[in-house]
């Protein structure tokens, strides 16, 4: 039946077209790791490491800025509960709320959607909190509203970002 068929003939076509277009534009789907502080990620290859050597990194384009900060062990089972976002609201971040299941990661974790005020006006911000090799860290992503607003940064992408965090064995991307 297939023998008579353009089927096969086409699916070859298509597939070909597809690859010859995927194949000019290998950079808009390349991702390096980058270990920042105590937790290493994955982010498109256009991030760089903060000016200042802070734990931070940045993506110009998009203006995505992912803060790292170490925390004790123990922050990982008490940073939940109303506790957590009041002392949130205490930090100026409003409209913070618990959105669990929305990364595609394993193990322990707490993630927080919030607002706040930021140098460039209102931001919305992505707070991580997470675990493993005996550390604890938080991790604060962010952008402008106005970039979320123009399309050059999104919410699915923070949160790719956010998945793919992983705490660094000790003293991994430190100078030897």
């Amino acid at each position: 039946m297939l023998k008579n068929s353009p089927f096969p003939t086409i699916a070859v076509g298509l597939f070909a077209v597809l690859a010859m277009a995927f194949a000019g534009a290998p950079n808009a789907f390349a991702v390096k790791k980058m270990i920042v502080g105590p937790v290493a990620f994955e982010v498109p290859d256009d991030f760089k490491v903060a000016a200042d050597g802070a734990p931070v990194i940045q993506q110009d384009a998009s203006g995505i800025t992912v803060k790292v900060g170490e925390l004790p062990p123990q922050a990982l089972h008490e940073f939940k509960g109303q506790a957590f976002l009041d002392f949130l609201g205490s930090l100026k971040y409003t409209n913070a709320t618990y959105a669990p299941g929305a990364l595609k990661r394993l193990g322990p974790y707490t993630y927080v959607l919030a607002d706040a005020k930021g140098p460039r006006g209102p931001e919305s911000r992505f707070l991580l909190i997470l675990g493993g090799e005996g550390r604890a860290a938080i991790v604060t992503a962010y952008a402008p509203k106005s970039e979320f607003e123009n399309g050059h940064a999104s919410r699915a992408a923070i949160e790719a970002i956010l998945s793919s965090a992983a705490m660094a064995p000790a003293g991994a991307g430190k100078e030897p």
